[in-house]
């Protein structure tokens, strides 16, 4: 058994839902998370902006448009309620431009300044699409990180509901982790070396198996079954052989109460047979302040 796991052992014996290794771990992601929650404000600022800065573009746009070929914008007004608004603004541009472009044409000596005039709004519209598309692609590019912010900080958040579960009702469930958790403590408490979130124990044939607990004995992990008799019957024979065939025969009971406790000892004398057997089992009523081998309300072999 590991340090961390060790770890973790005597904070769930102490009934803590946060294991030692686990509390640095959910702190690191907690600044984590406010760090991406003040990049996802960030940016959901810079794209706002970025959107009001193309907004009043592209009205800058239409106003020159309205100014220089008013007529053409009354025609777009007759074939859609949308008018100019239902144009992208590189058609705006090039309505602008395709109505100075004559004027420039026709200019004759002495009329500078409308040439001039014309000359600069054209230089206004190259400048106003210029700025259009650039706020366009800055409002799409802080959409796209606000998407990835999104994903991330989703995905922190998702870690940190798993730190902040308790390990044994995420494998047991909410119904079995106390009984689970008080099996533990009970053998804890006589003597024992408890492992309450043991690794799955290979079997023959290449599977594996995962005990409900297991105890050091001679230096090896035994399996113990936390057994209320919930389980259907094929499932916990199923487990029963499991345990029978990792222990050598050697199984291990804590049942919640002595009459559970009665129907279980019949049921593994029936279950067992003929076949050598040692079987320990005791319950959370009569194991409690017994040490050592005295905990075991049960001691056949």
């Amino acid at each position: 058994m590991d340090a961390e796991r060790q770890a973790d052992q005597v904070a769930l014996r102490q009934g803590s839902s946060q294991p030692s290794g686990r509390k640095a771990n959910r702190a690191a992601q907690d600044v984590a998370l406010r760090q991406l929650e003040t990049l996802l404000a960030a940016q959901a600022r810079l794209r706002k902006a970025a959107e009001e800065q193309a907004r009043q573009t592209r009205r800058e746009l239409e106003r020159l448009a309205e100014a220089v070929c008013p007529e053409e914008v009354d025609r777009l007004r007759c074939r859609s309620p949308e008018g100019i608004a239902s144009l992208p603004p590189s058609r705006i541009a090039d309505m602008v431009l395709a109505a100075v472009g004559p004027r420039l044409q026709a200019t004759v000596p002495g009329e500078s300044d409308l040439a001039q005039r014309c000359a600069e709004a054209e230089a206004r519209v190259a400048n106003l699409e210029a700025r259009l598309r650039a706020a366009e692609e800055q409002a799409a590019q802080a959409r796209g990180e606000a998407d990835l912010l999104r994903q991330r900080l989703h995905a922190l958040e998702e870690i940190v509901v798993c730190l902040d579960a308790d390990p044994l009702q995420t494998r047991h469930g909410p119904g079995r982790c106390d009984l689970v958790r008080a099996a533990a403590d009970l053998l804890t408490a006589a003597g024992y070396a408890v492992d309450s979130l043991p690794d799955p124990l290979p079997i023959p044939g290449g599977r594996a198996f995962l005990p409900d607990l297991t105890l050091r004995l001679e230096g090896k992990p035994l399996p113990v079954e936390v057994e209320d008799l919930d389980r259907p019957r094929l499932e916990r024979e199923a487990r029963w052989e499991a345990c029978y065939t990792l222990g050598g025969g050697h199984l291990c009971f804590v049942a919640p109460d002595s009459q559970t406790l009665d129907r279980l000892r019949s049921e593994v004398f029936y279950w067992a047979g003929t076949r050598s057997l040692a079987l320990w089992m005791t319950d959370l009523e009569q194991g409690r302040g017994q040490r050592g081998e005295a905990v075991w309300a049960v001691r056949r072999g």
